[in-house]
This record gives structure tokens, sequence and C-alpha cells, in this order.
């Protein structure tokens, strides 16, 4: 008997799967290595210019005189740079800018940054000569605190890797629930598993878990993979720029705080949307020709009336709090969107239980709809 119902599960979430592969599936995936490859094209490119971005910290990082420095970058064929200090030469504006350079050694009057048309109409060497004045009002002391300062955690980092994720697996699994139980009816093929020997319940509940527990592992499991390729890809970088990569990236990373948040936070922010994952499915299965307004004009409705009559919003509160969203009080009671952590003791839990009630009797809803309407 248990293995005969284990086999009916698996066989509804594999049909579930196999009739939204490309949304369950092969979005996450291809999301995955598309920020995968974005990552590698951005390592390639800060390569080409490591040497002008060490120069530039190099200059951000020099003591100041009260009245700012000039700093000439001058970048050779070979790809090294070199920074020359030019002091300034009457008053200075305290902002980056770009302006002639003296004359050199060989008597020619360089310039950088002249636009076309002026007296001496001479073109910009962009990939040759820079020239910028830093500002001022810094301090050695200053200077050199900002040195000292750097990144201590990058679990945040790749907390937003990991946010993209779930803000494409959010749009994905309420689309998918929109139409998994609409389209039964509009293709008649509810006709067919009415036949079959599993009842609505195992359909609905089946539906329920795809949207709630196996797209999100899938897009869990590729937000993980794209993160580890972040972290790679960094070291990489830093391996070419002879630097640390253990100390700079490596241990700067708590992987198993940053997963547990991550699979744990998903968990508990199941448990908050299911309210509203439910309520979708009501409106696909009682929907004749749109699933979308029935889902959102209700609520829309209900909200604009106590706001006109009342002037309040504390349905549309409660409501928010039931769909994933970032709230940068600190208290989330969505968890699945944060950068810094869950905050797991001010969950309103009272609020958690009172919303899986209401889930289950919009679930109750939407099987007698399943069995009783199943006709457009």
């Amino acid at each position: 008997m248990s293995s005969s119902s284990s086999t009916r599960w698996f066989t509804l979430i594999r049909r579930e799967m196999q009739e939204y592969k490309v949304s369950l599936f092969w979005t996450p995936v291809l999301l995955a290595a598309a920020l995968a490859a974005i990552m590698l094209a951005g390592v390639g490119f800060a390569n080409q210019f490591s040497n002008l971005g060490a120069v530039m910290l190099q200059a951000v990082l020099q003591d100041e005189t009260e009245d700012g420095i000039q700093i000439r970058i001058d970048i050779g064929d070979n790809g090294a740079a070199q920074v020359i200090t030019v002091e300034p030469e009457g008053e200075l504006r305290h902002d980056y800018r770009i302006e002639d350079l003296p004359e050199d050694g060989n008597g020619q009057d360089e310039r950088v940054g002249r636009l076309p048309g002026s007296a001496d109409d001479q073109a910009w060497n962009f990939s040759r000569e820079w020239q910028f004045s830093a500002p001022s009002g810094r301090s050695s002391a200053d200077s050199a605190g900002d040195n000292q300062t750097g990144v201590e955690n990058l679990n945040p980092l790749l907390q937003g890797i990991h946010v993209l994720m779930l803000i494409v697996l959010v749009f994905v699994t309420l689309n998918y629930l929109l139409g998994c139980l609409y389209v039964d009816r509009k293709d008649r093929s509810i006709l067919f598993w009415k036949s079959m020997p599993v009842s609505a319940w195992e359909e609905v509940l089946a539906k329920l878990g795809v949207a709630l527990l196996v797209a999100p592992a899938l897009f869990i499991a590729a937000s993980i993979f794209a993160q580890l390729a972040m972290v790679l890809l960094a070291a990489l970088l830093l391996w070419q720029q002879e630097l640390d990569a253990v100390e700079l990236v490596f241990a700067n990373i708590e992987p198993f705080e940053l997963l547990f948040n991550q699979i744990a936070g998903w968990l508990l922010t199941a448990l908050w949307v299911a309210p509203t994952y439910a309520w979708v499915m009501l409106a696909s299965a009682g929907a004749r020709r749109s699933p979308f307004l029935l889902a959102v004009t209700p609520v829309a409705g209900l909200v604009l009336l106590e706001s006109i009559l009342f002037g309040s919003s504390h349905l549309g509160r409660a409501m928010l709090n039931h769909f994933p969203h970032y709230n940068e009080g600190g208290s989330n009671s969505a968890v699945g969107f944060y950068l810094f952590g869950p905050d797991w003791m001010g969950q309103d839990y009272l609020g958690l239980v009172l919303g899986l009630v209401c889930a289950a009797v919009l679930l109750c809803g939407v099987v007698w709809l399943r069995r009783h309407r199943w006709e457009l």
C-alpha cells in the first residue's frame, strides 16, 4: 500500500516536471549558466585593466596636499602603467577632471581630453594618457585607515546571487500555479486524470509540492552552482594578480551559515507563502477565462475598499506578509529575500500559523472545484 502510494506521488510529480520542463528545470539551469558566463567575461575584462586598477588604488591612497594633487597615468603598449604626480599649478577644483598635460622632455605639448574643434584640434589618446585631480581634505591617517579596512564577509555578495534566483523562482512558480489547473480543463486532459486511480487531493497537493519544494530545490541547486562559480572566478582573478586568494576570498566566506540561511530560509518562506500559492491555485481551478484576473481582482478590490471605507491598510499588510518580499527594517516576515541573514527571532509565528490555516481552507476549495468544475 505504501509502495503504491509512493509510486502515485512520484508519477504525479514527474508528470508536472515533464509538462513544465522549460520553466521548472531549464530556467534555473540556463540562468545559472548565464550568470557564470557573465562573471567569466567580467574576470576577463578585469584582467585587461588590472594594472590600471592597481594604479587607481595607489593614487587614492596617497597623501594629499590641502590644494589637492594631480595624478598622471601613462599606460604603455605592453600594458604596464606608471603614476606620475604633478604638482598643482594655481587653484584646483576638487573633483576629477581631465586637462592639458605639461610639456614633456622633448618639448612636445601633450594634451588630454581636448574636444574636437578646439584651437589645436588634437585627438584624445584615451588608451595612453589619463590625468585627474584627486579630492583633497583627507589626511594621511584617514588614508592609512582606509587601507586597513577590507571586506570582512562575502556572504551578502553571494546572497545577492541567491536573491536573484529566488525572484525568478517566484515568478516561475506563480505562473505555473496559475495554469496548472486551468490548462487541464482547457485542453480537457482532466478527463484522463479522472479515469485514473488518483484522488483530487493527491493531484492538488502534488502540484503545490512542486511549487513549494521541487522547483525551489532546483533553483537553490542552480544558485549554489552560480555562487561557487563566482568564488572560483574571484580566486582566479586574485591569483592572476599574485594576491592571496585564500586570505581575501575563502577566509571571508562562511559556507555553512550561508547554506543554512538559504535552505532553511526557503523552507520557512514556503510556509509563509503557502496561503498565496493556495489562493492562486484556487483561481486556476475556478477561472473560466483568465486565472490571473480572478486572482488579482478580488484582492485589489478588498484592499481598495478598506482604504476608502476605513482609511487603513491592515488587509494589504497582512497579505504582503505572505508574499516573498524584502523588508529593510530587518524583521522579515517572508525570509526569502535578505542579504545579511534572516531574523529568525523576529518572525510573527502566530501570523504564520493563521496563514497555514487559511491555506488549508483554500486548498479545500481547490479540491472541491477540481471535483465539480472541470469544464470551461
